[in-house]
């Protein structure tokens, strides 16, 4: 066990895995993440150890499970996507017994929401067997996981379980497994069905394990209690703190343990305070250029963290990008906003539609070309259609020319998934193979595209970190940026579900997740004590959004920016409050400043302020007319020269913003209005 911020765990992690070298060849030692998205952060933290041309042997639990799974099972493992679609179509007809489910049952978000739960706790493992809702819903999960298993299908969230069974078995084990050691990080995240399969694919081989205290989300998400009061080993070690010695690692101490440290007097810790969240955006860009050109950072230096991932880390990602910024990101896709795939899903709405509807597809859709639709939709299938499509459209020239490198890429994969979600409708036998059906399948695949996609990764990379504070926990970076630091957000209350109050939740001992806790476990789970709330439902998870707020801190080594704004982005426009934590440690930590208002960094920042000098300029020549004001026309004749001089050497940016211009001194004329 380390201790939590110390920077210690990268470094034990190394140690521990050298000196099984000393034993075992780099081909022998599997590394065990907890998550897919750590799989790069502890391969790359290693590269430099092995010897010679090896690479290091890292996967997670879960992508090592599906490997098990494919050599011993031929089910096929559906995606998140295509479990969330036969959800749908299972539960379309389906007569709930209790009356609180039927009810539910017309709600929109329904079958999203108990999707969702079959998921969560078909991973856990759970029971649910105390509740009478919960009993219903277990038994639906299983017939769906039945009908399934009739068709040659299998979700996601049986994988360690079915793995573990298969490992049970010692004569498949000594086929599978090839491993003579194994080095287990981020054990604190380890839920009970990862340990029992841990347990059962370490058999017989050397296992270490390393966890980080008052470091878990994820497990204490669905255990509450220490990692201490779950596990035992032969030979435990606990590593005492090293001095802390940078200010972000000293902030995420104090977020996590309450401990106030001295101050390490290197690094900063800033507080980011804007009017608005869409302003918090514009001022993270700028900040990150600034760095740049300051510190000659480059952009995969820097990460920007939120509380949960969806649509509100989606948002992030747009917003960061039209600053200028290129992003990354572990765990959100761009498939509900890309335009590739809006293309395509006017394409089936088009073809899965008739008569005046069709005609108003087209009316909204100029792009859309009749004639090929018509030609597309004499095909038969409907993969090789779209692929038709794509080609004869020139899609995939419009999507390299209307893009940079890095969203193209992000595109091409999009439009790839919608290709295999149509040959997938048309391979499987019990959905029906219609343009109708698939539209509404790329419809619903398109509505919940911001959902977090909990068991993979996707394959956007090359720019700023954008992420959950999750993804970003074991990661190093020079600047973090944690967003949204408001009493909403952190503690914000402890949402758990969709589908019930959380009074009934709290109510529900067999739930999946920490529902049912007193003021005991409380303590035992957290060092934190930071809210004045007597419930102990609503301590819990306002400690665990303390210890959320304290692994993003702990990513950053040179600069931590606490970022917050003031006003909602509403007609109300409600004044927000500074996040509790935030407030408390502005007050303990003398050493936490604000963040000093800098000069214009970014591209963004610059179309601002040459729109505001042209709006400057005219507002001047308009209060010349009417009041005792002299305007220098000479001077104002060479600022807009050299303006015109740059757009013209700016190629198409240079076009768009010239184009602003005209608009903007053609408004101010009276000769356009707004609508």
């Amino acid at each position: 066990m380390t201790p939590f911020a110390s920077g210690m765990v990268r470094d034990v992690v190394v140690d521990r895995y050298q000196q099984l070298l000393d034993e075992y060849d780099s081909e022998e030692l599997l590394v065990l993440t907890g998550s897919p998205t750590s799989m790069g952060t502890f391969r790359t933290l290693l590269d430099d150890v092995v010897p010679g041309a090896a690479v290091p042997r890292v996967t997670s639990l879960v992508v090592q499970a599906t490997e098990v799974v494919n050599k011993t099972d031929d089910r096929t493992i559906l995606s998140d996507t295509l479990r969330r679609e036969l959800v749908h179509r299972f539960l379309e007809d389906y007569d709930w017994e209790c009356d609180y489910l039927h009810r539910a049952a017309q709600q929109p978000s329904f079958a999203e929401d108990i999707g969702g739960l079959m998921e969560t706790a078909t991973w856990q493992n759970a029971a649910l067997d105390t509740t009478r809702e919960l009993e219903e819903i277990t038994s639906v999960r299983d017939a769906f996981h039945e009908w399934l298993a009739n068709h040659d299908h299998m979700v996601r969230g049986q994988l360690i379980n079915e793995a573990t069974s298969v490992l049970e078995d010692p004569d498949q084990r000594n086929d599978i497994v090839d491993a003579s050691a194994i080095l287990a990080v981020e054990f604190e995240e380890f839920l009970p069905p990862d340990r029992r399969y841990l347990q059962t694919i370490s058999d017989g081989v050397d296992l270490v394990c390393v966890a980080e205290t008052d470091a878990s989300i994820r497990r204490t998400r669905m255990e509450s209690g220490s990692l201490a009061d779950q596990v035992s080993f032969t030979d435990e070690e606990t590593l005492d703190r090293e001095d802390i010695t940078r200010r972000p690692e000293a902030a995420a101490a104090y977020w996590a343990r309450g401990i106030v440290p001295d101050d390490p007097e290197r690094g900063q810790v800033n507080v980011l305070a804007t009017e608005t969240s869409d302003e918090q955006l514009h001022q993270v860009a700028d900040e990150i250029e600034r760095l740049r050109e300051t510190e000659e950072w480059n952009y995969d230096d820097f990460a920007v963290g939120l509380q949960h991932s969806g649509s509100a880390l989606k948002d992030t990602l747009r917003g960061l990008e039209r600053s200028g910024l290129p992003t990354e990101s572990s765990t959100v896709v761009g498939f509900g906003d890309d335009p590739a795939v809006r293309e395509l899903l006017q394409v089936t709405r088009y073809l899965g539609s008739g008569g005046e509807h069709r005609d108003e597809i087209l009316a909204d859709h100029s792009a859309l070309d009749q004639g090929l639709l018509e030609d597309i939709e004499a095909m038969n299938g409907l993969a090789a259609p779209l692929r038709r499509w794509a080609t004869d459209s020139n899609l995939k020239h419009r999507i390299v020319d209307e893009n940079d490198p890095l969203d193209a890429r992000s595109q091409f994969s999009d439009v790839e998934r919608v290709f295999r979600m149509a040959s997938f409708v048309e391979d499987t036998a019990f959905i029906d193979t219609s343009w109708q059906s698939f539209a509404d399948m790329l419809e619903r695949a398109h509505e919940y595209a911001p959902q977090h996609n909990q068991t993979s990764a996707t394959e956007r990379d090359g720019g700023v970190q954008v992420d959950h504070v999750e993804a970003i926990k074991n990661g190093r970076y020079r600047a973090v940026f944690l967003l949204d630091l408001v009493d909403e957000e952190y503690p914000g209350d402890a949402w758990l579900t969709r589908l019930f109050p959380q009074e009934r939740v709290a109510g529900m001992p067999d739930y999946p997740g920490v529902t049912n806790v007193d003021a005991d476990d409380v303590e035992a789970t957290f060092s934190t004590d930071s809210t004045e709330s007597s419930r102990p439902l609503r301590r819990y998870y306002a400690e665990l959004s303390r210890r959320r707020l304290a692994s993003g801190a702990a990513a950053a080594t040179d600069r931590l920016y606490c970022c917050l704004y003031e006003y909602e982005d509403t007609a109300l426009e409600e004044r927000t409050q500074a996040s509790r934590f935030l407030a408390d440690s502005y007050r303990t930590l003398s050493w936490i400043t604000e963040a000093p208002d800098e000069t214009i960094r970014s591209e963004r920042a610059a179309e601002e302020y040459l729109l505001s000098r042209v709006d400057r300029a005219l507002s001047d020549v308009r209060r010349s007319r009417s009041q005792d004001v002299t305007v220098a026309l000479d001077d104002l004749e060479a600022d807009l020269a050299e303006v015109h001089e740059l757009l013209e050497n700016s190629g198409r940016r240079g076009e768009r913003l010239r184009d602003a211009l005209h608009a903007r001194v053609d408004f101010a004329m009276g000769e356009i209005r707004r609508e």
